[in-house]
């Protein structure tokens, strides 16, 4: 059994620890420890402030960039898509003020926007399976031989779109309305009377979107039967910030398609109409500043000339 002198002496020996803390604080360390948390508090604030005046001074050069870069764009824009005709795939998730700043840019190109298609979550959503299946199948025989057994539900229905979209054909031009029709619509679109040229498909910043049952997966196959139909002329415009953004997905797959990041900002809308007659021209590239990207901007057409 312990001694009780043992307890006494323990306890004895933490109020002394005790009682010395308190007087060293208190007299010879309370200076040093004082001016040792000033000194430091004071960088710290210093450091703050230099960080903010950084932070300032990048957001009036990246404001100052964007002016320059929204000037240029309209001075180089007008007359570079003269009587080209475009139409916009809308996926789920993009914004409208994003669909707005693209739109004008193609107008102010000169091309005309044939159809815009906006693509419904049942296109993705899994409770929706059964009924694209069924859907293929149908689509799949009046596709010849851009489609084969060996192709996914969602690549003969991307094709299909796509084929629709571009095709002069009346009967392959109401594949859209095929999509768009019966209890589940894949898409909204208007009637194809005007085949387009080029495809412009706007995606949102994440391959995945929140819905109130379930996450969208926003998966890659959609990408590839459109340009299975259109190789040439065809333009992925989103974000490639994140791993999980679509057009990041996009490019480290390395589809042969061209993309075009930082989409909703001035550089991408800017780009946008570069990029596709870039790619119709046969220069596949990855514009803009992100992830994966191969080149900055697409190269600058000249202008057409009027009259």
């Amino acid at each position: 059994m312990i001694d009780f002198r043992y307890h006494l002496v323990s306890l004895m020996a933490v109020l002394v620890a005790l009682t010395m803390g308190v007087v060293l604080g208190a007299g010879p360390l309370q200076g040093k420890i004082s001016d040792t948390l000033t000194g430091q508090v004071s960088q710290l604030s210093k450091q703050q402030a230099e960080l903010r005046e950084t932070n300032e001074e990048l957001v009036k050069q990246a404001n100052s960039n964007g002016e320059y870069i929204g000037v240029l764009g309209r001075k180089l824009t007008p007359g570079t898509m003269t009587d080209k005709k475009v139409a916009v795939i809308r996926m789920p998730g993009v914004k409208d003020e994003v669909m707005t700043g693209l739109n004008t840019q193609i107008k102010v190109a000169g091309a005309a926007i044939t159809n815009t298609v906006t693509v419904k979550d049942a296109w993705f959503s899994e409770d929706s399976k059964s009924y694209r299946d069924s859907l293929a199948s149908t689509l799949a025989s009046k596709l010849g031989d851009k489609v084969d057994a060996k192709v996914s539900t969602q690549r003969v229905l991307s094709t299909a779109l796509a084929a629709g979209l571009t095709s002069d054909d009346t009967e392959v031009q109401a594949l859209v309305a095929n999509l768009s029709a019966g209890d589940v619509p894949l898409v909204k679109a208007s009637t194809v009377t005007d085949p387009a040229e080029f495809i412009l498909v706007v995606s949102p910043d994440s391959n995945e979107k929140d819905t109130k049952d379930s996450v969208l997966k926003l998966d890659l196959e959609f990408v590839k039967g459109i340009d299975t139909v259109l190789p040439k002329g065809t333009v992925i415009v989103g974000s490639a910030k994140e791993e999980n953004s679509y057009l990041t997905q996009i490019r480290a797959e390395k589809l042969a398609v061209s993309t075009v990041d930082g989409v909703g900002s001035v550089m991408s809308k800017v780009s946008t109409p570069f990029a596709l007659l870039a790619d119709q021209a046969g220069t596949n590239q990855a514009y803009g500043t992100q992830q994966y990207a191969t080149q900055l901007i697409p190269p600058v057409p000249t202008p057409a000339k009027e009259g």
